[in-house]
């Protein structure tokens, strides 16, 4: 299973918007074995590691790429994703870091 995180500062709304929008696609596209969840910012640190994938809403801090980069866990551009704003490309990054992993393993 894949585990795919989304953070935001509170970890409620525009996290959660986010979080629903992966799911539905993910339901569209019939992709099974992946599980999306949301945290807030504050606590992302501490359990960014145990995710394959971060989706962020707020370019990630030094310290958060640091994790990303050390653990090999690719993150995503979340704004895209909440806006729409590319369109039919919305997800394409999103798609490609879970792509990046399925053939890793």
């Amino acid at each position: 299973m894949l585990k795919v995180v989304v953070a935001c500062g509170s970890g409620i709304a525009t996290s959660e918007t986010v979080v629903g929008s992966l799911r539905t696609f993910l339901e569209e596209h019939s992709v099974s074995g992946v599980e999306v969840e949301t945290t807030d910012f504050k606590q992302l640190a501490g359990v960014l590691a145990n995710y394959d994938v971060y989706v962020w809403l707020a370019k990630p801090t030094p310290e958060i790429q640091q994790i990303c980069d050390e653990e090999g866990i690719p993150d995503v551009n979340g704004v895209d994703i909440l806006t729409g704003s590319k369109g039919d490309k919305t997800f394409l990054d999103f798609v490609n870091a879970l792509m990046s992993l399925k053939s890793a393993s």
